[in-house]
Formats: C-alpha cells, sequence, structure tokens
C-alpha cells in the first residue's frame, strides 16, 4: 500500500464536512501502518460504539456455546422461566437464541421502549411478536439486549465482567465502559465504548479465525467454526 494513497485518504476525510470524524486507523497483515485523530479526540480516548456493541456480545454469545453452556437453539422462555407464567403457551414460546442473534425472534419490543419501565427482561417477555420467530428480519437492538441478559443468567457475570479474562485481557484491552439497564446489565446492543485500537484489535481476531498470540502461545478465543457461522 503506497502512503501517498493513504495519505490521500486521510485528506479527502478532513475535506469531508459531513464525516464528523474522530479517528482513523488502517490496519494491514496484522499491523497499524496509518493512524490519525481529529481535534479535540486523541489516541487514548474510548469511543461509543453504538451497535458495534452487538458484535462483542455476540462474540460472548459464541464462547458460552464454546463452553457448552449455552445452545442455539435453547428458547427464552425456558432460560427466563421464572418471568414467564407458561413456556409452552407463551406468545414468544417458538423465540431462540439463534432469533435473537439474526434479529429474526419477532418481538414488537423496541429501542422505542427502553425508558418505560426498569425491567427490561420482563419488558421484552411481555411483548407480543409482529411474526413468527425465524420467519423475517426486523432490526430491534433489544435482541441483543436479551443475548447480555443470558450471559448474566448462565454465568452470573456481566459481559464485561465474563469477557474480561475470555476476550479483554488476552487481546490487551485494559479500559471496557459499558452502560447498563437499570437492573445492572449490559445493553448489549449499544453502550459500549472502546478505543480505536481495541476495535482493530477484535476485527483482528476475527480475521485470524478466533486465535490469538497470548504469553507467546497461540490461543484460540473463540472457535473456528463460531467465527465462520
Amino acid at each position: 500500500i503506497r502512503s501517498s494513497d493513504l495519505l490521500g485518504l486521510y485528506h479527502a476525510v478532513d475535506a469531508d464536512p459531513e464525516a464528523h470524524v474522530q479517528g482513523l486507523l488502517v490496519m494491514r497483515h496484522g499491523n497499524v501502518i496509518a493512524e490519525g485523530y481529529w481535534a479535540p479526540y486523541e489516541r487514548e480516548l474510548s469511543h461509543q460504539l453504538y451497535s458495534l456493541s452487538k458484535s462483542v456480545t455476540a462474540t460472548a454469545i459464541g464462547m458460552l456455546i464454546d463452553e457448552g453452556r449455552l445452545t442455539l437453539h435453547e428458547r427464552i422462555v425456558d432460560i427466563f422461566a421464572d418471568k414467564v407464567h407458561n413456556p409452552d403457551t407463551h406468545p414468544q414460546k417458538d423465540i431462540n437464541v439463534w432469533h435473537l442473534l439474526t434479529m429474526s425472534s419477532g418481538v414488537r419490543f423496541n429501542e422505542a421502549g427502553t425508558a418505560l419501565g426498569s425491567d427490561w427482561e420482563q419488558e421484552f417477555l411481555d411483548s407480543g411478536v409482529r411474526f413468527a420467530a425465524g420467519s423475517q428480519f426486523y432490526y430491534n437492538s433489544l435482541n441483543t439486549y436479551m443475548l447480555a441478559a443470558i450471559v448474566r443468567r448462565k454465568t452470573g457475570q456481566g459481559l464485561v465482567e465474563y469477557l474480561r479474562p475470555r476476550l479483554f485481557e488476552p487481546l490487551g484491552i485494559p479500559a471496557v465502559n459499558w452502560e447498563t439497564c437499570p437492573m445492572g446489565i449490559e445493553k448489549g446492543g449499544w453502550g459500549l465504548s472502546l478505543t480505536l485500537e481495541d476495535v482493530a484489535k477484535i476485527g483482528q481476531l476475527y480475521l485470524q479465525k478466533g486465535r490469538w498470540m497470548v504469553g507467546g502461545t497461540q490461543k484460540q478465543l473463540v472457535s473456528q467454526q463460531w467465527v465462520e457461522d
């Protein structure tokens, strides 16, 4: 990659008044080859990742599945059985983990309703459905919030606590901030803040099929099967 081409990219972004770029980092073969930030943003500053947070939540789900603590076909009415009167007649009885991951649950409760109460799990489970699970795609960040809640249910830990020894520490990501709901569960679908380099590391992990050098030894942090899926 020619340095002049990279410089041209930075100049083009800088000249675009509608870009509002905070920083731009380019990697090649696992190495940072260009990096720059626009004032007042600095290299060490964390950035609000919005829906990129979903990819990190999905990584945690993959690790849970790798550990044999969860399956893709496990129903949410079974996982949250204490909040459901009759799982087998519940409107959401056919929704499983796969449907949450693929935004195909059909649940009506969405981002617009997140400020309505203190128990988002219950509000999600009490919501009606707009279509049969798995039959359509409908973007809804509360699907990913429920995945974060599942991590808490299965492990007794929040997303950050669960991922710290499995993802953040091996990748050398020291500072992690994730907004939580009123019950203290990470929002899952949004609310994570990381530096650009942290995000680049997570992307590189997926390019390397879940493998990462930790203390001089290559380790499989998340299974290659999950990465490919």
